[in-house]
């Protein structure tokens, strides 16, 4: 009976050490989450009182004395410092970013129009970059010198030298008015009406109102705008692939799998792929991240109606609070979305539970 006891209670041990482990990991990223999450907000309430008054833009240069006091009283700008502070953060915190001063519309309600166009961009920017730096990064790494590597470091120096905004061009210039493959940049939908709204993304509204070919010219739209971020953001997912798989590739235990005799396609994705897997999916979910926020140059080159084309036509009419709120959702996404993949990576990685 008492073996029995203590063996129940070493078994029980463990686990309580592993839920224990994770308790005190999501703590810590929940604050630091938070403390980021903060700083991010401090940063754009003081960007926006310190770069200037928002008095002349919102009510015009021609504006009396009288109208800009009472316009300073409705905004809030005769508190002190510390009043407008709080305020600006409650508001953060209900989702109000502000009205935008050239349309006289919330700015979260235009941003979320927007913010689907460039999530879908963002997501076939991803694919792309999947498609073309993990597979030359995973052959890289297993034969250094060979075909694969020697494409995927010239995919990757040639991304590094040219400008997004100039490899845009020149994918227009050739295969849009040369040789009209791919349709205009005209945006998202040229040539049809655009369906249904039901996830904000083109191509997927369009399956889910079964209009297979309505998806497909949606996808056609995405190609080049893709092909753009791909090329210019995929090479540190290639670099970084390549040196994950050639490390574990001539670490210890894959030499000795293989010296046992264990089959290659077994060794590669029990011990070379799953191990080398963490950063890769980091680095991924990170330039997801940060395109979008980073596509503005791509966005406004096709005329692609998402956030960051709306930050540039903002910023052309000093629409402050348009701009901030670009930068606070970006920002806010970005830092989400490594805190997920922190989770991830956790999970995968038993060395950081140890």
């Amino acid at each position: 009976m008492e073996q029995e006891q203590t063996a129940t209670a070493t078994v029980a041990q463990p686990r309580f050490s592993r839920w224990r482990n994770w308790g005190f990991f999501l703590l810590r990223r929940l604050g630091l989450l938070a403390l980021v999450l903060l700083f991010v907000g401090t940063l754009t309430f003081t960007v926006t009182r310190f770069t200037g008054t928002p008095l002349s833009a919102s009510v015009g240069l021609q504006a009396d004395e009288a109208t800009l006091e009472a316009r300073a009283e409705l905004l809030g700008l005769n508190d002190s410092f510390w009043e407008q502070y709080a305020t600006y953060m409650v508001n953060l915190m209900k989702g109000d970013l502000g009205t935008s001063r050239r349309t006289y519309v919330p700015v979260i309600d235009e941003i979320g129009r927007r913010l689907p166009a460039t999530a879908e961009l963002v997501t076939a920017g991803t694919f792309f970059i999947i498609l073309w730096a993990i597979p030359l990064g995973v052959r890289a790494g297993l034969r250094p010198g060979g075909a694969a590597s020697r494409l995927g470091e010239g995919i990757s120096q040639f991304g590094v030298s040219v400008p997004a905004f100039w490899l845009g061009l020149l994918f227009i210039a050739l295969l849009a008015f040369l040789l009209p493959i791919f349709p205009p940049p005209l945006g998202r939908m040229s040539g049809a009406d655009p369906p249904q709204f039901a996830t904000g993304f083109y191509t997927l509204d369009a399956l889910l109102a079964g209009d297979f070919g309505l998806s497909l010219r949606a996808l056609w739209h995405l190609v080049l705008p893709g092909l753009t971020l791909a090329v210019t953001s995929g090479p540190p997912v290639f670099r970084v692939t390549r040196a994950a798989v050639g490390e574990v590739a001539a670490s210890p235990y894959v030499e000795a799998a293989r010296s046992y005799g264990l089959p290659r396609r077994l060794v590669m994705r029990r011990d070379i792929i799953r191990n080398a897997f963490p950063p890769v999916l980091n680095l991924i979910a990170m330039t997801f991240g940060y395109l979008i926020g980073g596509a503005i140059l791509v966005e406004v080159v096709f005329s692609w109606p998402g956030i960051g084309l709306y930050a540039v036509r903002a910023m052309n009419f000093s629409d402050y609070d348009a701009v901030l709120g670009v930068v606070l959702i970006s920002a806010v996404i970005y830092v989400v979305l490594y805190f997920i993949v922190d989770l991830a990576q956790y999970a995968l990685d038993p060395r950081l539970r140890d």
